[in-house]
């Protein structure tokens, strides 16, 4: 999967929360400064030809909707995070949030019970 931009991404948080929706409903709900819609419609078009989004025709417009979800993008960006950064350990990640005072106890006990619970016969 290709990863976005940060304006793409930006475009994706748009469309991820509105579902479905036209041109002008992107831009109203864009973050200040708004870009200008033609910004946004390239971007759309960048979005379709690397298969995040698809849109259908309803009269002279288009809705756009989302082809990958939230969920799913975020799992492969951590994924990529995790393979760029920290030589594909995801314990190397998790070791640098606790280093960083990012993760409490509390969280990562949370975690923990998690993964029993998730791999009965790894715990």
């Amino acid at each position: 999967m290709k990863s976005l931009t940060r304006a793409e991404e930006q475009v994706m948080q748009v469309l991820w929360s509105l579902k479905k929706s036209f041109l002008k409903e992107i831009v109203e709900n864009s973050p200040e400064p708004r870009p200008h819609p033609n910004t946004i419609a390239t971007i759309l078009k960048i979005l379709i030809e690397k298969g995040f989004v698809d849109f259908e025709t309803q009269g002279r417009n288009n809705l756009y909707h989302p082809k990958i979800s939230r969920e799913e993008y975020g799992k492969k960006s951590a994924q990529q995070v995790v393979k760029g950064y920290f030589n594909g350990s995801p314990a190397l990640l998790v070791s640098q949030f606790l280093s960083d005072n990012k993760l409490s106890v509390e969280e990562l006990e949370t975690l923990l019970l998690k993964i029993k619970s998730e791999n009965p016969k790894k715990a």
